[in-house]
């Protein structure tokens, strides 16, 4: 495999080639600590979440017995374990240091998609008759917070271009997870987004976790900005929400942990939409063979995606959403031979298959949340991929099925 140097100083040349040279059918992955593509697929498995580590662990022993050195596995797990993702072991790895902050300088390349249907599952009405079915079972002691999303199905007129999409993406978000990826062996479709949330980061015994619960959107004005920025911090509603994802992930983590270092409150965590409520969780594992995968398969799924208690919760989400999550809030990222990696959730994110897209978004419900409120906010966050996709102006706010006319996006 080739590395282009995680130590070296970013080149113009060395990022660009690794954009440039992405094509459909790769696995591309921007994080804090390095950029990937990955390619020529000595194998690639379509798999059930609930078979994951035993597929990792497959792979990497072939990728030792085809005499790769330092063997790596690469993909993306769906939310709900009955579902499959794709894991994948490349012949071919180029990788370097992060290029987000390289990204955000460069020039972003124009989009000239025409969007002629959007549809909406469910819509304004259905989506707050979720909101505030969850509430009802709050009130009655049958849940403590709900994580409800909703999708956005746009057909394009021409075939969605992917590579000018990441450049995009990693203009407009520099310090978050962006990723491409192939969702089957066949490949065909890809799945691609720019998640603002970590899993979790291993490195040796060292792990990272990140969550993320609590948001509001950001505003031009920055003096309103950080006003919004100050309120959630002090938000009750989103306190507590943000309160259920910490507890529950220290709860997994203390039995895999020999140390474990929880701040005492969250700090805010900024993307280019949203303010977000964001603890950052830092521990030693205890057994050094768990690996990366096996620590967010033990977290997966959090709060943050689900809700509490977690079966209940995974069965509302399957009974009321009104369409199967997929890939959408399940995990994507890379695990090594030695068990390193880094798994990122797949939020702010998007199916692209030819000239269709579906676009995906959540938000957290708890006792005391709005409907119209929590619509808003995954409308903010769907604003991320619009505006990746150039749809943004038109579709932002888009409540109902629609045909729309074939004036060009601006």
């Amino acid at each position: 495999m080739t590395d282009l140097s995680l130590q070296q100083p970013i080149e113009n040349t060395a990022a660009n080639t690794l954009l440039e040279q992405y094509s459909r059918g790769d696995f591309f992955f921007n994080s804090p600590t390095r950029a990937m593509r990955a390619f020529d697929w000595r194998a690639s498995r379509s798999v059930l979440g609930s078979d994951a580590e035993q597929m990792l662990q497959a792979l990497l022993t072939e990728g030792t017995a085809s005499g790769q050195k330092a063997p790596i596995v690469v993909g993306v797990l769906p939310f709900a374990d009955d579902r499959r993702g794709c894991l994948m072991l490349p012949g071919q790895l180029h990788s370097m240091a992060p290029i987000g902050q390289w990204a955000s300088r460069q020039p972003e390349p124009s989009l000239d998609l025409e969007a002629i249907q959007a549809t909406p599952v469910p819509d304004h009405h259905g989506y707050c008759n979720n909101v505030s079915t969850a509430l009802e079972e709050f009130r009655q002691g049958r849940l403590s917070k709900l994580v409800l999303a909703r999708t956005l199905k746009v057909t394009t007129r021409e075939s969605v271009p992917i590579t000018p999409v990441l450049r995009r993406l990693m203009k407009r978000n520099p310090d978050a997870y962006v990723f491409a990826t192939p969702t089957s062996p066949e490949g065909g479709s890809v799945f691609l987004g720019a998640s603002p949330e970590l899993i979790v980061r291993r490195t040796g015994r060292h792990i990272s976790v990140n969550p993320l619960a609590g948001s509001t959107a950001r505003h031009a004005n920055a003096e309103d900005d950080q006003a919004a920025a100050a309120a959630l911090l002090r938000s009750p509603k989103d306190l507590y929400e943000h309160a259920f994802v910490v507890k529950d992930i220290v709860r997994l983590l203390t039995p895999l942990c020999s140390e474990l270092n929880v701040p005492d409150g969250p700090e805010l965590l900024s993307t280019n939409k949203l303010w977000h409520l964001s603890t950052r969780i830092e521990g030693e594992l205890a057994d050094p063979a768990t690996t990366s995968l096996a620590v967010a398969r033990a977290l997966h799924p959090t709060p943050a995606v689900c809700g509490v208690p977690t079966q209940d919760a995974f069965a509302a989400i399957r009974r009321w959403e009104g369409f199967e999550r997929e890939l959408f809030s399940g995990m994507v990222g890379w695990c090594d031979a030695n068990g390193d990696g880094e798994w990122a959730l797949s939020l702010r994110c998007a199916l692209a298959s030819d000239n269709e897209l579906v676009l995906y978004a959540g938000a957290g419900t708890v006792e005391g949340s709005d409907p119209d409120a929590e619509f808003a906010e995954t409308g903010t966050k769907l604003g991320t991929m619009l505006a990746a996709f150039g749809l943004d102006d038109r579709l932002g706010q888009l409540h109902h099925s629609t045909s729309l006319s074939s004036e060009k996006e601006s």
